[in-house]
């Protein structure tokens, strides 16, 4: 559901909040000047209200029906504040200038109070299949209005980060790529609402990993990839997106596979089976290769919560490859490194666990630290290269010591070499300098004002 709650959130400070930088972009004809400053003027009102108003939603990431009782409660606020600014931007005076924009602007915005009406009947119904499919309206509304204003105007009212990075990458689309763009977005949502199930058991406390399964079973596994798999196996994609519907498939089909040998693990209430097949699933070749591969509008779908995976590469001769391998690691790999113990596995299992998926992930670290120690940085990059070399050679140890703990049936081992691969990395954060960060290393980096690496590191 966090996705979902995201996603609501920038519709609104996307549909309604249009600041400052409105202002810096006026035009030549008498009363731009005037029009924009009265958007600025609507702007901070909005943007005040609105995170207010949302802020019980925002600020959580509740369960599906926790998240449609809040809806329920905040909704009403919200559709008269949206009806409120259509009176107050249908009322102005707009120049030619900004004359089309400005009407396309105000559709979307009587789109959008119509859906939240929708939205607040579905809410107040518990109807979460309801609110998923309008979730879905709601991303090809903002799609759509974001190829179907100009630049100018588009510049003008996306302010925020998120905005300005969705307007970067979903603005100019063709009418054949927003609809492609839309049965991506439809059958992932399919994916969202099959394994809703799945998340709504996860949040439950449960003795062991084999209460887990048993409480999974009867719960579709196996099911959530085929279903995307099955919508867009048929689907032509226009040239634009060729190349990305091929890596889509690819990923799909092996995340098929994986996804019968959880739903497999389940059945046979085997912990091992289940906490090795999930591993797989984030880490083989082909999600990451999706991951990294994926064109920005198809991973904002896909893999929204990748997006900072893949910055701009810097052609530099040693940023471009080091990047390179860093992002491949940090697909791999993550920040904190595999969560052998996953969904509460007994010690029993764990082990089990470590000695069939730890050998590929220590392999993944000794394979990068090798290609980082081919490259030889410029002046400037030298201490930070210095000590992105120590990261990896501690990871390598603690991992080994995760390995080692697992053989010997050492327990206490196991958790002291993950604490050692949290606290490398942690180390490693608040080491590096900004300008390397800056430059786009992506592993040491996140979105702005990333919650989780502040809750990981609390000083980075």
């Amino acid at each position: 559901m966090r996705v979902q709650t995201s996603r609501f959130k920038w519709w609104l400070v996307m549909g309604l909040m249009l600041a400052a930088a409105a202002v810096a972009c006026g035009s030549d004809e008498p009363g731009a000047d005037e029009y924009l400053a009265s958007l600025h003027t609507l702007a901070e009102q909005s943007d005040q209200r609105d995170e207010e108003i949302f802020a019980p939603i925002t600020e959580t990431s509740p369960a599906s029906l926790e998240f449609l009782g809040l809806l329920a409660d905040v909704l009403p606020l919200a559709i008269e504040a949206t009806r409120s600014d259509i009176a107050n931007l249908g009322s102005l005076d707009v120049p030619d200038d900004y004359a089309e924009d400005h009407a396309t602007f105000l559709t979307f915005l009587n789109a959008s109070a119509d859906i939240q009406q929708r939205q607040l009947d579905a809410a107040a119904a518990r109807d979460d299949l309801t609110s998923r499919d309008l979730g879905v309206e709601v991303a090809s509304l903002q799609r759509n209005l974001l190829a179907g204003i100009s630049q100018t105007f588009r510049d003008a009212i996306l302010v925020s980060e998120d905005a300005i990075s969705a307007g970067a990458v979903f603005g100019d689309l063709a009418d054949d790529e927003s609809a492609y763009l839309n049965t991506v977005e439809r059958a992932y949502e399919e994916f969202r609402s099959r394994n809703a199930v799945f998340g709504e058991t996860l949040r439950q406390q449960f003795s062991d990993s084999r209460a887990l399964l048993q409480a999974l079973q009867g719960a579709g596994a196996g099911t959530a990839f085929e279903a995307v798999q099955a919508m867009l196996l048929p689907v032509e994609p226009p040239e634009r997106f060729a190349a990305d519907h091929q890596l889509l498939l690819t990923y799909l089909a092996e995340a098929v596979r994986l996804d019968r040998e959880i739903g497999q693990a389940i059945d046979e209430v085997d912990p091992v089976h289940f906490v090795v097949s999930n591993l797989e699933l984030g880490s083989n070749d082909a999600s990451v290769d999706a991951i990294l591969g994926l064109s920005p509008p198809v991973r904002e779908i896909a893999f929204p919560g990748a997006a900072f995976v893949n910055p701009t590469v810097s052609d530099d001769a040693y940023l471009g490859p080091a990047n390179q391998a860093l992002k491949r690691f940090s697909a791999e790999f993550g920040r904190l490194g595999p969560n052998y113990l996953a969904f509460n596995i007994g010690r029993e299992y764990a082990f089990e666990v470590i000695a069939r998926s730890g050998p590929g992930y220590l392999e993944t670290v000794q394979s990068t630290l090798a290609t980082m120690q081919s490259l030889t940085p410029s002046a400037e990059f030298t201490p930070d290269h210095a000590l992105i070399l120590e990261y990896f050679d501690d990871l390598i140890e603690a991992q080994t010591t995760v390995l080692d703990s697992a053989a010997g049936g050492d327990m206490l081992g196991v958790n002291g070499g993950i604490l050692e691969t949290q606290t490398a990395f942690c180390d490693a954060v608040t080491r590096i300098s900004a300008e390397l960060k800056a430059a786009g290393l992506v592993l040491f980096q996140g979105p702005p004002d990333d919650p989780e690496l502040k809750r990981t590191c609390p000083t980075s």
